[in-house]
């Protein structure tokens, strides 16, 4: 068997180290929607634990739906307040928005380090615009960067962007 010369920028450890933030965001995020009465299910597949994976189409977590609208969602799991997302699921959530024709939400949960939720935003996709990032990132991704101020990850907002793809209130 021929050996593979190369390096990945992210070792197995690291890779799957990432998905225990996500984890966290995601369990505390659906018990937010289940809370809010905001049905889903899942979208996304999980693949850390695959033996071969490789960089591909990113799907959304979950599906979810309110009176007849839908939404993908992402959840992101943080310990900084600074609103990154990979460029590559960037673009493959546009083209699953573009594909089913129902909006995209990214929701960024924040953590400080003992795993305490400090702060909850999302990013309404085609609503909230977004900059590339020139240098790429630790791990070699690139990524972008939101342009605005987020609003608050709370139902509400959740609900009237659903409905009205219009600006939500700021409470928290």
């Amino acid at each position: 068997m021929k050996k593979l010369d190369f390096q990945p920028a992210k070792s197995k450890e690291e890779f799957r180290g990432n998905y225990k933030l996500h984890d966290l965001a995601e369990q505390t995020g659906k018990n937010l929607l289940i809370q809010w009465g905001i049905i889903f299910k899942d979208f996304g597949e999980d693949k850390r634990y695959e033996k071969l994976w490789e960089k591909g189409e990113d799907k959304p977590d979950i599906i979810i739906e309110h009176n007849g609208k839908k939404a993908l969602l992402d959840w992101k799991g943080k310990h900084s307040k600074s609103f990154l997302v990979n460029t590559r699921a960037i673009k493959s959530y546009e083209r699953w928005q573009k594909k089913f024709n129902i909006p995209v939400i990214i929701t960024f949960l924040l953590f400080d380090d003992r795993n305490n939720l400090t702060d909850r935003r999302f990013a309404f996709l085609p609503r909230h615009e977004y900059i590339e990032i020139e240098h790429e990132q630790w791990d070699k991704n690139k990524t972008v960067e939101f342009k605005e101020e987020l609003p608050k990850f709370i139902k509400e907002n959740v609900i009237k962007f659903l409905h009205n793809h219009s600006k939500p209130a700021q409470k928290s």
